[in-house]
């Protein structure tokens, strides 16, 4: 294994399982969403705020390039949308080995009630559940075209997740 990203939706654990899977690799972890608040100097908040999403979409699409092409060994945790662009897919696709965290609804739901606030595509207005449903419903098929394997993580603690992951991506 020389590249592992894991995708999936908001909330479903990509960060928190990336860092355990890097540390018991051994292998450099980076978290998309801080690479590019780091490259940027603004949050992510700030960037849609500012911004906008187009243009946040657009500087996550290089920020994923550039680590694609920099880094030879790495866990990648992508942003929940990084998969929204077409090149972005076919990226993943040919330079990773691309692990799908697949979390049901609800469990996504529950995951956020406290965060909510932080997360910008949820603002947009209307409700903030039928706004994950049809992101959700938007995105899944991109999710599963681009993964090599699928991880469901609606149950398990987060060390029997990335174990899942790292039994999956040795198998790779």
């Amino acid at each position: 294994m020389q590249r592992l990203a894991l995708i999936g939706f908001m909330a479903s654990g990509k960060s928190t399982v990336g860092e355990v899977v890097a540390t018991r690799l051994d292998v450099p972890f980076v978290d998309l969403d801080r690479y590019v608040e780091t490259k940027t100097g603004m949050t992510i908040p700030d960037i849609f705020v500012t911004l906008g999403e187009q243009r946040f979409r657009a500087i996550e699409s290089e920020a994923l390039h550039a680590i694609g092409r920099d880094m030879q060994c790495v866990v990648l945790a992508t942003g929940g949308g990084a998969i929204v662009h077409p090149a972005n897919r076919e990226l993943l696709k040919a330079s990773f080995t691309t692990v799908y965290l697949r979390a049901k609804p609800e469990t996504i739901l529950d995951r956020l009630k406290n965060a909510a606030t932080q997360r910008p595509l949820l603002q947009v207005g209307g409700d903030p559940v039928q706004r994950v449903h049809d992101l959700l419903m938007q995105r899944q098929s991109w999710y599963e075209d681009v993964a090599s394997w699928i991880v469901d993580v609606d149950h398990g603690s987060v060390e029997e997740i990335a174990q899942s992951v790292i039994e999956t991506a040795i198998e790779e």
